[in-house]
């Protein structure tokens, strides 16, 4: 008997151990999202918008002079809600190491609420756009964005790999998996290159546009798709709204999720264009007198354009094609070799005429003026003694005659 109440009592213990297993087991999968049903596929369960954040001052970040442009993805069920942006060490901070190609970036996911906060301090808007992807897809893309999280802040700053553009388009393509995306016809976009795009985008601040278009490499020129030329946060977001998914189309103006100060479309009083009319005028006006001083002070800018150059090509990885033209057309050796200049000034003058035109006949490159008015006061320069001896010579030959 005594037995038969031992086995009783062992049997109700492990039954009840087995239910308590079962109900912690039952506990722990709900406190997970361990939900057998939840509806995965449902359009609501994760949700993915296209972030656009208005342009800042270069003052503040020179690489958001052209807004920035990130992904929200949301889970409702669950209580998620993060911000997946490219981020890296702020240009601003060291421009030498920007240059070098020593700055580092890497993909971040943020709540939203914490990575939106900076853009509150900074009154910047960020507009959102809700992307009409499939579940399937939008589960995929949070997957990959995961993914890139693990690489952590080690990738070389390159815009042209790594831009936010750039990357929303690349990893909403890779999570479509060979689903396409219908453009619309935008003949503007089909017909401008990286470099136009770039150029176009800089319209406000003259002296940064000058800088990125020496320093923009060829790749730059190159015709590419349309997904490929979406380098700018703004035309990401104007595009992506007049495209199509499957029929559908794929982004959704819903609102500003940060309230910002209205654009300044200003630009500063004194630009390249004008500080190089400054200086044709000036040379106009003393190319004929027997004061070198204006020969001295346009040789020393020229020296001092031509030794930042070469000190860009030095320090960078990569460099712009018309970059190399214009140490031919800004370098030291005029001024290093004025002294001998009866025997190279012209034919120099000549050289720097045919850079001109060779960057003007260049397909797709742009030059900025104020290069070209300043390249037109070097040849004045240079050509002036050869125009002076010819002069003089005319003179000596009247007088003989």
């Amino acid at each position: 008997m005594k037995r038969i109440i031992i086995g009783i009592c062992l049997v109700l213990f492990w039954a009840t151990g087995a239910q308590c297993e079962e109900m912690s087991v039952a506990e722990r999968n709900a406190a997970q999202g361990f939900n057998d049903t939840i509806d995965r596929l449902a359009p609501d369960f994760v949700t993915v918008s296209l972030c656009v954040a208005d342009p800042t001052d270069y003052h503040q970040d020179v690489l958001g002079t052209s807004g920035h442009a990130f992904l929200r993805l949301q889970c409702p069920t669950f209580g998620l809600d993060y911000c997946f942006s490219y981020e890296g060490e702020n240009v601003n901070d060291n421009l030498y190491r920007y240059l070098s190609g020593q700055t580092k970036m890497g993909m971040f996911a943020v709540r939203t609420n914490e990575y939106l906060e900076d853009y509150r301090r900074w009154n910047r808007a960020v507009h959102e756009y809700r992307l009409a992807l499939p579940p399937e897809v939008e589960q995929r893309l949070w997957e990959i964005m995961d993914n890139h999280i693990t690489k952590g802040i080690a990738l070389r700053h390159d815009l042209n790999k790594y831009g936010c553009a750039i990357t929303v388009v690349k990893y909403v393509k890779k999570a479509l998996e060979g689903t396409p995306i219908v453009y619309a016809h935008d003949e503007e976009m089909e017909r401008m290159t990286r470099r136009e795009i770039g150029y176009r985008s800089l319209a406000n601040h003259p002296w940064l546009r000058l800088f990125s278009m020496i320093m923009t490499d060829n790749k730059a020129d190159k015709d590419l798709p349309i997904d490929e030329k979406l380098i700018i946060p703004a035309d990401l977001a104007a595009v992506w709204q007049q495209a199509t998914i499957n029929g559908t189309p794929m982004a959704t103006y819903i609102g500003d999720i940060v309230e910002g100060a209205p654009l300044d479309n200003s630009k500063p009083w004194f630009t390249p264009i004008l500080a190089a009319i400054l200086i044709v005028l000036i040379t106009l006006c003393f190319a004929f007198t027997k004061y070198p001083y204006w020969d001295w002070l346009l040789l020393g800018v020229q020296a001092l354009i031509g030794c930042v150059l070469i000190f860009l090509w030095i320090v960078m990885r990569e460099f712009g094609g018309s970059a190399y033209i214009l140490m031919a057309l800004f370098n030291p050796l005029p001024l290093i070799f004025w002294r001998w200049r009866r025997y190279w000034s012209f034919p120099y003058a000549i050289i720097l005429l045919v850079g001109v035109i060779i960057l003007l006949c260049m397909p797709h490159m742009l030059v900025d003026p104020a290069i070209l008015v300043l390249t037109l006061a070097y040849i004045v320069l240079f050509a002036k003694d050869f125009v002076k001896s010819q002069m003089s010579n005319h003179r000596n030959f009247a007088c003989r005659k």
